[in-house]
């Protein structure tokens, strides 16, 4: 194990980095198509809890690893989006980009999949093909969020509900685009009516409190004016936009992030152009994210 100057303390099998000073990490020294013991497993998790999304340098895992590793935080068979799937591991989604092709409309802030019931708790994302330039991901604390705003405020949204929804996301426009679109978008529309979350949510293993709406998927909140709850909603919104809160990742070919979705927001940077760009991804949950 190599030593690191500013490596965080508490760890006996990984060299840690922050990344930030409020998210994101990088882990040293790992591979991870060959992880080990449980010992280095959970000091995995403790890992993804304390800094929300971590990092991995030059990886290079078959779906196989890739799939293994997500299983060391959660069950990969849980919630999944609308992206393309491997054509083995029905488990991986594949977002993929080439000049013509059609885009996935990450480029907005959102917690992924927050329109079902139970949300997946984290997301493995795997870079095959980097572009040269563009690309970024950037991910956000919904934590420091809730940290940075007056008291007062904490106390009233923590009473407040939010309604997430399919229609309200990106997806529909993605389903026009489809050969078999309008009978896709028809069964994802039944299959997904409209939920309600918290607005303030619990983490459920470090207990702090964090911002649990998104631009994607959070419609508007129960109970307000339609009025009321689109001013409130837009300031909290825009406090994800505040860059002492967030960490942007510079892809390159063989980086792996894992970040836990119920403690962050991201958003996918749309300015590559016709560049080459695909990321092999595995979601994974719990029975209960809360």
């Amino acid at each position: 194990m190599s030593q690191l100057e500013n490596a965080v303390p508490g760890y006996r099998h990984l060299v840690i980095e922050p990344y930030t000073p409020n998210i994101g990490a990088v882990v040293h020294d790992i591979d991870l198509a060959d992880i080990g013991a449980e010992s280095v497993r959970a000091e995995l998790r403790k890992a993804l809890v304390e800094f929300q999304v971590l990092f991995f340098r030059n990886q290079n895992l078959t779906p196989e690893q890739h799939i293994a590793f997500a299983k060391v935080f959660g069950d990969p068979d849980k919630a999944k989006a609308f992206f393309p799937r491997h054509e083995i591991h029905n488990v991986i989604e594949v977002l993929e980009s080439r000049a013509g092709g059609n885009r996935f409309g990450t480029d907005q802030w959102h917690t992924d999949i927050t329109f079902v019931a139970n949300p997946p708790t984290g997301t493995v994302l795997y870079s095959r093909v980097a572009p040269l330039s563009g690309g970024d991901t950037a991910w956000a604390s919904g934590t420091a969020v809730y940290e940075s705003l007056p008291p007062a405020l904490r106390v009233y949204l923590e009473e407040l509900e939010a309604i997430h929804s399919f229609e309200h996301s990106g997806w529909p426009p993605y389903f026009e685009r489809l050969p078999d679109g309008e009978a896709v978008y028809r069964k994802a529309r039944a299959d997904h009516p409209p939920v309600v979350h918290p607005v303030i949510r619990t983490h459920p293993v470090t207990g702090k409190k964090t911002v649990y709406v998104s631009p994607n998927f959070t419609d508007r909140i129960k109970g307000l004016p339609r009025q009321e709850s689109d001013a409130l909603l837009a300031f909290l919104f825009a406090r994800f936009q505040r860059p002492e809160f967030q960490a942007r990742l510079r892809w390159e070919k063989d980086t792996v992030a894992v970040w836990d979705n119920r403690a962050t927001v991201h958003y996918g940077v749309s300015d590559y152009g016709d560049q080459h760009r695909l990321l092999h991804r595995v979601t994974f949950g719990e029975d209960r994210a809360f």
